[in-house]
């Protein structure tokens, strides 16, 4: 019996023993490694929340503020505007002015053509006269004068009827140029080449005799009249 050895507590299990110890060490560094990525994980998904804070008022400030490229249309559609209104305004009153100013010269001329036909009408009536009809051609040149040319002709008035009467003629004249030499206010010097024919009594015709007349013109209210003549050598 001295032989043999009995066994020691445990050795028939050893191999058992081992695997179970082998596994355990196995699922704890299962375990540990699971941690390592769980914590892994939320580091990582940390740190992407904080990329995404810090890239949010960046995008922010982004959409917000406009570029300097943005606001340049906008500036030179507003420039565009009231240069547009600018012009159009000082067109309007280039066009008033012009409008204005041609009124004031159509208004002078209108003026300047009533002296200048006043004047015209005037001698026309006091170169003709007809025997037949002194009384009222005389008349017609009392009515188209004023002032003391008016005066002087009407106090001779009947005297140049009888002469007409008497000698049996017919003057007729005619204006060839009229000329407005100048206008002061209401008065106004009108120059005039004329010209008179004069038949006798046995129908015989002298010479058209010319003659250079300053004529003043003078208006009274809407009308303008002859206020002083003057024959001219």
């Amino acid at each position: 019996m001295g032989g043999v050895r009995p066994d020691r507590p445990g050795d028939g299990d050893g191999p058992a023993v081992a695997d179970m110890v082998a596994e355990l060490a196995e699922a704890e560094a299962a375990e540990a490694d699971a941690r390592a990525q769980a914590v892994a994980a939320r580091a990582r998904a940390d740190e992407a929340r904080e990329d995404a804070a810090d890239d949010g008022p960046a995008d922010d400030l982004t959409t917000t503020a406009p570029e300097p490229g943005a606001r340049r249309p906008r500036i030179a559609q507003t420039a565009g505007l009231a240069l547009a209104a600018l012009l159009t305004a000082a067109a309007l009153i280039l066009t008033a002015v012009m409008l204005w100013q041609h009124g004031k010269v159509a208004a002078q001329r209108a003026g300047d053509r009533r002296f200048v036909d006043a004047a015209r009408d005037g001698i026309t009536a006091l170169l003709t006269i007809d025997h037949t009809r002194a009384q009222a051609d005389v008349q017609r040149v009392m009515d188209l004068s004023t002032g003391q040319f008016h005066d002087d002709f009407a106090r001779s008035a009947n005297d140049f009827v009888k002469t007409a009467e008497d000698s049996k003629a017919v003057t007729s004249g005619s204006v060839n140029v009229a000329a407005l030499e100048k206008v002061e206010g209401d008065q106004a010097v009108v120059l005039i080449a004329a010209t008179s024919e004069v038949t006798n009594i046995s129908g015989a015709r002298r010479d058209p005799r010319p003659f250079r007349i300053s004529v003043t013109v003078t208006r009274q209210g809407d009308e303008c009249k002859m206020s002083d003549v003057e024959f001219v050598p």
